[in-house]
């Protein structure tokens, strides 16, 4: 539980701190947007990769799995066509996939303390990505 809980907030670290050291002399804010986005294209690829194996066990695995690929692909292909409004989008795609965890049955499956992390995590995630949407 601790190495989750661990894994979880230190996953959260690139989305606050890339925001924070592109307002620095340290970096510059184009390369620390850049980064935040490619950050947020593989941590979004990531969440929806784990949830191959729970939502292929119920009825119609292939639709639900050609969902869960959905987010990521939108994600990347939205940072390739829609620069401007990536970070919306991606925003948007994070707080989606929990609420399908959610219609899928996932939240179910687990623990208490995971889910309400997850909750947690996933609200930091979104409002880092309109916060810095804002300021950007």
């Amino acid at each position: 539980m601790n190495t989750i809980r661990v894994l979880g907030y230190g996953g959260l670290v690139p989305f606050v701190l890339l925001p924070v050291m592109g307002m620095t002399p340290f970096m510059d804010s184009g390369k620390a947007l850049l980064l935040f986005q490619l950050y947020s294209c593989l941590i979004l690829g990531f969440m929806a990769g784990v949830l191959w194996p729970v939502l292929y066990h119920p009825a119609q695995p292939s639709v639900r799995a050609v969902v869960v690929v959905a987010f990521p692909v939108v994600s990347f292909i939205s940072f390739a066509l829609f620069p401007a409004q990536v970070l919306l989008i991606q925003g948007g795609l994070f707080l989606l996939l929990r609420l399908y965890e959610l219609m899928a049955g996932v939240e179910k499956l687990y623990p208490t303390y995971y889910a309400m992390l997850r909750w947690q995590l996933t609200g930091v995630v979104v409002v880092m990505h309109f916060l810095y949407f804002v300021v950007s």
